[in-house]
């Protein structure tokens, strides 16, 4: 009976630890990555917003897309996400992609500095044949892991796109890997990525700078390097600016 009563006690007790637990959960070296998602979550009333530039040049067409995005912590394990692009090819422009998503912590351990995340997000994709927007999904898995001053992030995807940019309706998938090494306000980092991209397989190396001047501000820049099926290969620069605020 005396250890029925004991199991039941640290029961309660673990509850009421758990949101306390979570609140002390991993922050990461970085806000975000440019190829990959961040594994750690926002916590509960953390705003997160972000804008970039990407260019990119292929096949003798310059292409620039400027992302636009945010996310809010629900609590300290689950987020909402929200995710815009625009683009600027020869033909067309405007809204390219439109995303909306939510994101679950399964693990947020700061003592160890190991996070595990997964999520679904739902997308509208603009057709280039005839500029209507087709619905696509993403589920995936993130994981984040410090070790001393650096750290890993793993982002494994599988996209169900809408039949558009010579992809079929099928799950393609989308992997990222990336390292940051914490070196005062500044962030080297180097990222790796296998994707299909306009219906050619496509591997992705990506080494940038990102810098934290203050605590609610990150600014960098990365160049990816895309070598494609077939021989092809292109480079690109990517910008980045997030803002990180509020918080329980």
């Amino acid at each position: 009976m005396a250890n029925g009563r004991q199991l039941v006690t640290v029961g309660l007790l673990g509850l009421v630890a758990m949101p306390a637990l979570a609140a002390e959960g991993v922050q990461g070296r970085v806000q975000e990555f440019f190829l990959g998602d961040g594994a750690p979550p926002q916590q509960r009333g953390q705003v997160e917003l972000g804008t970039g530039l990407e260019w990119t040049r292929r096949d003798d067409e310059t292409r620039f897309e400027l992302p636009v995005r945010g996310e809010y912590g629900l609590s300290d394990r689950v987020q909402v996400e929200a995710k815009v692009a625009l683009t600027t090819p020869e033909e067309p422009r405007g809204l390219d992609t439109a995303e909306a998503g939510i994101g679950l912590a399964l693990v947020n351990d700061r003592r160890r500095g190991f996070t595990l995340s997964l999520g679904l997000d739902l997308e509208a994709t603009r057709d280039i044949e005839d500029e209507r927007f087709r619905p696509g999904f993403e589920p995936y898995l993130l994981a984040y892991q410090d070790v001393g001053p650096v750290g890993f992030n793993l982002q494994l995807k599988a996209e169900q796109l809408p039949g558009v940019r010579g992809l079929e309706r099928e799950l393609h998938p989308d992997l990222a890997a990336g390292a940051v090494l914490a070196l005062g306000p500044l962030r080297p980092l180097v990222e790796a990525g296998w994707r299909n991209e306009a219906g050619a397989s496509t591997v992705l190396l990506s080494p940038g700078l990102l810098a934290r001047p203050v605590k609610s501000w990150e600014l960098g820049v990365a160049v990816p390097w895309r070598f494609r099926a077939g021989g092809a290969r292109d480079v690109g620069v990517m910008g980045m600016l997030t803002w990180q605020g509020g918080g329980a």
